[in-house]
This record gives C-alpha cells, sequence and structure tokens, in this order.
C-alpha cells in the first residue's frame, strides 16, 4: 500500500487577482502535484522553470483540464517558485506561488 498523497491546488481568478485554496504546499518525492482552475472556462499553465524537480518544467492545460505530474523519487529537497498564468479569453492573469520539496527520510 502506498503512503504517498495527492496536492490538489485550486487556482481561481477573481476580480484580476490570481487565488489558490493553497498557495504553498510540500510534498515528499513520488507525491503528485494536482493543478486545476476553479475558472472551468479558462486556459492555464504553469511554468516552472529550467531547475524543475518535476519531469518537465512547462505544462499547460485546456479549459475543465487539470495539470497532474508526481514527483520524481530523486527529487532534490527545496523550494520551487513557479509561474501561474490564466487566460480568460481576453486577459492573461498571473502570479508566482512556490511549493516545497522535502527531504526524504
Amino acid at each position: 500500500m502506498s503512503n504517498h498523497k495527492t496536492h490538489t491546488v485550486k487556482i481561481n481568478v477573481v476580480g484580476g487577482n490570481v487565488l489558490y485554496d493553497k498557495p504553498s504546499i510540500s510534498v515528499d518525492p513520488e507525491d503528485t502535484i494536482e493543478w486545476v482552475c476553479e475558472n472551468s472556462q479558462y486556459h492555464f499553465a504553469v511554468h516552472i522553470g529550467w531547475d524543475s524537480p518535476l519531469r518537465k518544467g512547462r505544462y499547460r492545460a485546456s479549459m475543465g483540464k487539470r495539470i497532474s505530474e508526481k514527483v520524481p523519487k530523486k527529487a532534490p529537497p527545496g523550494r520551487y517558485k513557479y509561474f501561474v498564468a490564466v487566460f480568460d479569453g481576453t486577459n492573461i492573469w498571473t502570479d508566482d506561488p512556490d511549493f516545497i520539496v522535502k527531504r526524504r527520510p
């Protein structure tokens, strides 16, 4: 039985502000991070960059879709800033939250 968790980050745009139910999360290697835009009619993207501990540094989701990625077993511990962009058909709303990969015991 696996003790690995899925951490879902719900993104919402309200009045031009990008909001989250969990603005910063701490994950263990082999956990899954899932991003979902609560404004289901919007496209969104997550850009972690070149130092991404995940499989890739850039992810995109179409309307109503989610981004889901497993943290690799050997992901380096640390705090990772990432960039979120939400497109409402006219405007692009952005923000730069973070997530923490914890050290393996």
